[in-house]
């Protein structure tokens, strides 16, 4: 994989910097969209699917794999990339089903050993052999990884840890551990890695399980952050205050990554060092930047508009909790905290890593705002609620005399709040023929159907026509499960459809997102609407068949409240039907390890 052009070589390069600092999503968006603009090379394909890889979409990254063609490439790093997904797909499984995939993993990796001779993919196939309880092959390889001794860079030394764990010299493996945690530095993905492989063989079994804790402690990536706090004016002894005291609260608790908003006062601060500091910075805006920078940048003086963009455009991703305009509703801000809260919590998963919190709390605010529904007290207050550490930084003297525009109002009466929204519809419909269709409504609708009733009251809204169900649902979870019920429900299709040698199955979008509750003028039924139920409607033509889709509030809302019976993978930026914009979108699944 040389040779390559300059334009390939820096979007290469850029990609990298992104993986090792754990950031595998923006990773993979980097290689995507430098792909979609005529921007190629082997090297890039490479990093593109070891992006998607490294986010956790096992299932998405040997599709992408085969699709761009590195099966047929022959360098060793692909040949092993093949074994690294295998791997990851063995470990979506539970432990009795995992032997399948840890020999299709070793075989990749060992061939790859053997084409190139390198000790990358040789420690990889040694590990993988004693996962598979074959300790004399484990050892045969890991055994002149060991003689070799200590080397030059941290890939190396994390390669003899491996080593000598998987020989039983466990000792010796916390002395090259603690070297290698000077070499990481703030490779927060490549620490990610390396713990995330020796956490894996303890709970297997196959190395030392005290020993393979004293070797995470001492590499473990540092937390990822998610940050909150006050709005206030720039100048002053108050702004200088507040700088020094988040810079101090920065150097106490080293953080992998932040991940806010981008408001007047503490948020741009927190951006502003993050990019000094050379932190990954992730921004999450509520709804339309045009009038978040009215409501919340501006309201506190030209000079943090200027400030803001400086951050927006070196931050490594922004995300839009909702594109929408601005309607004087606080859910628009709760959802777009609440997001950023459970994107820190997934991104720290990911890290093999803790979540926390910082927030910058005005002594004299706190108690006057205690029962605010949105905010830095009520994100303080959930944040805590679901188990989570927050570091506390106060700060007086801040000038909060904001100025913020007028903005429109829904009319007098008008009901909304945050709810989860379902669409699914049938793929193979349309190849039905009028004998098949009352089987139709009968064994498919039907059963979905059975399955909105058995939860009850949580399902505040159901429609359908022909193939297609529409509900709103009270809350992330319970959405969670009714969309993997219907598609378990529909694993095996009932007889007498005549769909055999078709590819046929349900297709289902969810998200979670503010709308309007009323009554259809029309018709005088119940009307649930807004543009994220437009939007949401978007989501399922594109989901491939047999699969749920879910947003990222969805997704982060489902981290945040600690759900453990779910899986959600990055799929990418993936276009919406009917000209509807690009959308981060996830792969919800049922987690079964």
């Amino acid at each position: 994989m040389t040779g390559a052009a300059p334009e390939s070589a820096d979007a290469e390069a850029e990609v990298t910097r992104r993986l090792k600092l754990g950031d595998a999503l923006s990773a993979f968006d980097c290689a995507a969209a430098s792909l979609r603009g005529g921007v190629d090379s082997p090297r890039l394909r490479y990093l593109m699917v070891r992006a998607l890889a490294a986010s956790g979409d096992s299932l998405g990254a040997m599709h992408l794999y085969k699709e761009l063609g590195l099966e047929a490439s022959g360098d060793t790093d692909s040949l092993a990339l093949a074994g690294r997904i295998w791997k990851d797909r063995a470990f979506d499984h539970p432990a009795g089903e995992r032997p399948p995939w840890l020999e299709k993993a070793a075989a990749a990796y060992h061939h790859a050993w053997e084409v190139s001779g390198d000790t990358f993919p040789a420690i990889n196939a040694a590990s993988l052999f004693a996962l598979l309880g074959e300790r004399e092959r484990a050892a045969a390889l890991a055994g002149p990884i060991a003689a070799a001794g200590a080397a030059g860079n941290y890939w190396d030394a994390a390669t003899l840890i491996e080593a000598l764990l998987l020989l039983g010299r466990g000792e010796e493996a916390v002395r090259h551990a603690r070297a290698a945690d000077g070499m990481a530095g703030g490779h927060a993905g490549d620490r990610a890695s390396t713990c995330r492989q020796v956490r894996r063989l303890a709970e297997s079994g196959a190395i030392d399980a005290a020993h393979a804790r004293a070797v995470v402690d001492l590499l473990r990536p540092p937390p990822v952050a998610v940050y909150c706090g006050r709005m206030f004016r720039a100048g002053g002894e108050g702004e200088a205050a507040a700088v020094r005291a988040i810079s101090d609260a920065l150097d106490a608790q080293p953080v992998s990554a932040l991940i806010g908003p981008l408001a007047c006062g503490a948020d741009i601060i927190f951006a502003e060092q993050a990019i000094a500091r050379g932190i990954d910075l992730t921004i999450i805006l509520p709804f339309a930047e045009e009038d978040f920078i009215a409501q919340s940048v501006r309201s506190g003086g030209e000079a943090w508009v200027a400030r803001y963009k400086k951050c927006r455009d070196a931050a490594a991703m922004v995300h839009f909790a909702s594109n929408t305009r601005f309607v004087s509703d606080d859910c628009q801000f709760i959802l777009g905290s609440h997001t950023a809260m459970g994107l820190a919590k997934l991104r720290a998963h990911e890290m093999e890593s803790e979540a926390i919190q910082f927030a910058v709390v005005d002594p004299d605010v706190a108690a006057r705002s205690a029962d605010a529904i949105a905010g830095t007290n009520a994100d303080i207050g959930l944040w805590r609620r679901y188990g989570g550490r927050t570091v506390t930084i106060a700060v007086g003297g801040l000038d909060r005399s904001l100025d913020f525009p007028p903005a429109p109002k829904p009319p007098e009466g008008t009901k909304r709040g945050l709810y989860a929204i379902l669409f699914a519809d049938f793929a193979g419909f349309s190849k039905l023929g009028e004998a098949e269709l009352p089987v139709f409504a009968r064994e498919v609708m039907g059963g979905i159907g059975g399955v909105l009733d058995e939860f009850g009251e949580a399902v505040l809204f159901r429609n359908t026509w022909g193939d297609a169900v529409y509900a709103i649902i009270s809350d992330p979870v319970t959405a969670a499960r009714i969309a993997l019920a219907m598609q378990e429900k529909l694993d095996v299709l009932p007889p007498g459809l005549g769909l055999e040698g078709h590819q046929a199955g349900m297709r289902t979008g969810i998200h979670f997102g503010p709308i309007y509750r009323g009554q259809d003028p029309v018709v005088g039924n119940e009307l649930w609407y807004g543009t994220e139920v437009t939007r949401t409607a978007r989501i399922e033509p594109v989901t491939l068949v047999g699969q749920i889709y879910c947003t990222q509030p969805m997704a982060a809302m489902l981290a945040l409240g600690n759900a453990e019976d779910f899986d959600c993978d990055y799929v990418g930026k993936v276009k919406l039907a009917k000209n509807y914009g690009d959308l981060a979108l996830y792969r919800l699944s049922r987690r079964t390890a």
